[in-house]
């Protein structure tokens, strides 16, 4: 059954995604699907570390900004032709990834966290430090946009942009759902949950953790790339603190560990940040106020609230008898450690 709903849902994830464009037609709403693309790629990327790995990775957002930078190097400096600076930005941010998974080798929990962030200030450091390439603290400017032979993405309300974002969407959500039913996903879940018993398993938390942490980097290098090409400048702002805690809060809101739920946190933290973009600071309070409630009726953010809402409807169609027996959700937090088989 379960398989059953898998090929039913991605044609019509698919088909909602080619379809909304076509039905929100004002320029504003088009540019609102295409940040949500985008946010949600990057908080999907980000979900892998911190949700499923249970890494307190704070470096996403500097591996977002070496995308970023790449691209805007590559295609203002080498002439680089704009498609190969989205694979070539992936690659480099994952390479960057290495680095930045130095603290994982010793540190646990929040002092994970902590120097996982310091990474994403040197990053900044890096840029202004070397100005002749960067721009410095003047950004990069004149990054040309991504054209289809004579056709820029730009035509029609940024409708190119937002079928770019839409197929990189869909497959970065294609990708996380095969991977967290994976052996690699299962090991990770049971790392996160049991670490003494997963390693005393088998599993490598090293290599595990090391292979997931590219794996996010390279996601995060692609919304980078994609955010140079749809704003055709680059500056420091992309490691601002203002995106971490944009991310974060999608995360939590969607529902942290679970594979559709960035999205549906992207979602709802970018309509409600433009409704109250004028706002000033009651817009921040707002979205936090949102989380707030959010955690307290449902833990696991609106994922987890979804689960409940067709769990109780489930179990009203039923006649109200026992609850079925429990079984492991790829969306589920509650994978228990012993279903890893020992990896090689």
């Amino acid at each position: 059954m379960s398989t059953l709903r898998a090929w039913v849902s991605w044609p019509a994830f698919a088909i909602v995604l080619f379809v909304l464009p076509l039905v929100l037609t004002d320029p504003h709403a088009r540019l609102l699907l295409i940040l949500i693309g985008m946010y949600g790629l990057l908080a999907m990327g980000w979900n892998l570390t911190l949700g499923f790995a249970g890494i307190f990775n704070f470096a996403q957002i500097g591996f977002f900004g070496i995308g970023a930078y790449t691209t805007g190097i590559l295609a203002t400096r080498t002439g680089v032709d704009p498609w190969l600076a989205l694979p070539i930005s992936a690659g480099c941010a994952a390479l960057a990834s290495l680095v930045a998974f130095l603290p994982v080798l010793r540190l646990r929990g929040i002092y994970v966290g902590l120097a996982t962030y310091v990474f994403s200030q040197l990053c900044v450091y890096l840029v202004l430090g070397q100005a002749k390439l960067t721009g410095g603290a003047n950004g990069i400017v004149g990054i040309p946009r991504l054209s289809l032979g004579d056709t820029s993405l730009r035509a029609d309300g940024r409708i190119g942009y937002y079928y770019l974002a839409a197929v990189l969407l869909f497959a970065v959500t294609v990708l996380v759902r095969v991977l967290v039913r994976s052996t690699l996903g299962m090991s990770l879940l049971a790392l996160r949950d049991n670490e003494a018993l997963a390693t005393s398993r088998g599993v490598s938390r090293v290599r595990q953790h090391l292979i997931v942490f590219m794996i996010g980097a390279a996601v995060a290098g692609v919304a980078g790339s994609f955010n140079a090409f749809l704003n055709g400048v680059v500056s420091t702002d992309v490691f601002g603190f203002g995106y971490l805690t944009l991310l974060l809060s999608m995360i939590f809101l969607g529902g942290s560990g679970s594979v559709y739920g960035p999205i549906a946190g992207a979602v709802v933290v970018t309509l409600v940040s433009d409704t109250f973009q004028d706002a000033g600071a009651w817009r921040d309070i707002v979205i936090a106020m949102l989380i707030l409630v959010v955690l307290w009726v449902a833990p696991k953010g609106l994922a987890g609230l979804s689960r409940q809402v067709v769990t109780t409807l489930g179990g009203r169609r039923s006649g109200g008898g026992a609850p079925a027996p429990h079984t492991p959700s790829l969306d589920s937090d509650h994978v228990h450690p012993t279903t890893i088989q020992e990896t090689q």
